[in-house]
């Protein structure tokens, strides 16, 4: 009887007690993660090369064995992160940087993966058919469409954009973009904006880009020439999970100069469908604050969606990177919307998105009124 009690306390204290994790040296941890990368055991090499990190026990190809099993999970930024500290103790090795190039590439990272892509060998770059120069590297293409509540004074406005994406070199590029923008105001005034934008972006180190831009926006009131410029600064840094960035803008137009500075916090979760949250203010000078808070996830490998709200008086207010310039007369005070990009085939993206927004007319109306708007785009991947 004694002996089944002492029997059954002993085999409670093995399942309540937390069991001692082993401890390793070099050649064992070495030993034991390489096995079970052999083995293809990518749960067991990772928690096991956890342990052994934990131990102060660090060198190059643990950090690529960890690297390697998040790559075969498919959990590109830990992977990413494994295999930058083994490039730590040796920026020259292949292997490392091939990797580093695949985590840019599946994460949708250009820059990261161009950074890398000039670091490979002559061999594996003419292999992957990288090259340092492209002077058409994309094209996108897109359509928007509005609709709303004003039918007496406004006319459904038409939006068309041509981009052009140049790789200059593998840390620089300079995209260039064409739209056009035309609308009625009580049937008799006719307003066309053309605009022209250039953004040269530049790497100076793998998780650090800088971007400069020039807008120009010329619009004709029934015959009248309206110019504006827009000048156009950014410096974004990602670290691991982790993503933010600090933008300035100059917009000038006939009779008043608007600046505006922004700064964008964002976060992904790899383990919930590569959830992606991230919150932006920006500060329109003389106007106010306009705050932006969104969410993006993969509800499968070749689809990724976002929601989206902004706040804040959207007057001349600036926007994705440059790109867009909300300089109408009528802003806005509030979006609410949707994208959806598709990932069709290895060259070939489609997206769309949808936006519910609040607009104010400048002409003594006090009620807001209240538009869709539609946009859908196609990019062409070289």
């Amino acid at each position: 009887m004694h002996k089944i009690i002492y029997i059954t306390i002993l085999a409670f204290f093995c399942l309540v007690l937390p069991a001692k994790s082993a401890e390793y040296n070099y050649s064992s941890a070495d030993s034991i993660t390489y096995q079970l990368f052999i083995q293809g055991n990518w749960n067991k090499l990772i928690q096991t090369g956890n342990e052994i990190l934990k131990q102060n026990i660090d060198f190059k190809t643990l950090q690529q064995r960890i690297g390697y099993a998040w790559f075969m999970k498919e959990n590109y930024l830990m992977s990413r992160w494994h295999y930058s500290k083994a490039l730590k103790f040796d920026t020259t090795d292949e292997i490392t940087n091939v990797y580093l190039y695949y985590t840019g590439l599946y994460t949708g990272d250009e820059s990261f993966m161009r950074y890398y892509a000039g670091r490979l060998n002559d061999e594996d770059k003419k292999a992957l058919k990288i090259k340092p120069f492209r002077w058409v590297d994309a094209v996108d293409v897109e359509y928007n469409y509005k609709t709303g509540y004003v039918s007496y004074s406004r006319s459904a406005p038409n939006y068309y954009r041509l981009g052009v994406n140049t790789q200059l070199g593998y840390r620089l590029s300079l995209y260039q973009t064409a739209s056009t923008f035309s609308q009625t105001f009580y049937s008799t005034t006719n307003v066309v904006q053309n605009e022209y934008y250039a953004l040269l972006s530049w790497n100076p180190v793998a998780n650090l880009s800088l971007h400069t831009g020039y807008h120009f926006l010329g619009s004709t009131v029934d015959g009248t020439n309206y110019n504006a410029h827009m000048f156009y600064g950014k410096a974004a840094y990602k670290y691991h999970i982790f993503d933010g960035s600090l933008s300035a803008s100059s917009y000038t137009n006939s009779t008043d100069t608007y600046n505006q500075i922004g700064f964008h916090l964002g976060v992904t979760i790899p383990e919930f469908k590569n959830l992606y949250l991230s919150a932006a203010v920006d500060t329109l000078f003389g106007t106010g604050l306009v705050t932006t808070f969104s969410a993006g996830f993969a509800p499968i490998k070749s689809l990724w969606f976002s929601a989206y709200i902004a706040q804040g008086k959207q007057i001349n207010y600036v926007n994705m990177n440059g790109i867009y310039v909300y300089n109408s007369s009528d802003y806005a005070t509030s979006k609410i919307g949707a994208s959806l990009f598709w990932y069709a085939t290895k060259n070939l993206t489609l997206y769309s998105n949808y936006s519910y927004e609040e607009k104010n007319i400048t002409e003594f109306v006090t009620d807001p009124y209240y538009q869709h708007s539609i946009t859908g785009g196609i990019i062409w991947k070289f």
